[in-house]
């Protein structure tokens, strides 16, 4: 009976450990895995957001938070499917803030390849790293297809980095990004 009682226990058992504050998954090495995680999605919105990136300083952190708080982005690309009506029931925008905002998304769709790769937010690569890899590779397209030994040609980026960047460009939700990002009129190449 004891070893039908430990198999039962174990199946049945809560995973314990420490737990992100935010969504109250469990943290694996000290990182949220949950994509949804509204700090995860606030982060990326404010890196996406940032000078190096897209350059939208309308949407400042407080925005990015409320934003993901509201569950209505989970990735960048979602930023552009919003409607000037759901705009309109984001606290704490003015009229001039929306209107700021509308203007610099669709600037935003200007943006450098370096900007594009680093508002992507692949693990190890910061603005000046993206700034290398597009002047190695020319743009985010090419960037889908090299091989890591073509990746680790590159100034800064060691085995890590290259499987990152190719982990990226392979991963479903990176990619249905892309393709919301394209359908509103980026370009990669």
């Amino acid at each position: 009976m004891f070893p039908v009682f430990k198999i039962f226990e174990n199946l049945f058992r809560v995973p314990s450990g420490p737990k992100c504050p935010e969504c109250q998954s469990l943290l694996v090495n000290a990182d949220c895995p949950n994509m949804d995680c509204p700090q995860k999605v606030a982060d990326w919105i404010i890196r996406w957001c940032s000078p190096d990136g897209m350059n939208i300083p309308a949407i400042d952190e407080s925005t990015a938070k409320r934003l993901a708080k509201l569950h209505w982005v989970i990735h960048p690309g979602e930023l552009y499917e919003l409607s000037p009506s759901n705009w309109l029931q984001v606290d704490g925008l003015s009229e001039q803030g929306r209107d700021d905002i509308m203007q610099q998304l669709e600037e935003s769709k200007n943006a450098s390849p370096s900007s594009l790769l680093y508002g992507f937010r692949i693990t190890g690569v910061d603005s000046r790293l993206a700034k290398r890899l597009v002047e190695a590779f020319e743009n985010c397209s090419m960037l889908r297809e090299v091989k890591p030994d073509k990746l680790t040609s590159v100034e800064g980026v060691d085995a890590r980095v290259a499987t990152a960047v190719r982990q990226w460009f392979k991963d479903s939700f990176n990619k249905k990004m892309l393709k919301m990002l394209e359908r509103n009129g980026f370009r990669f190449n």
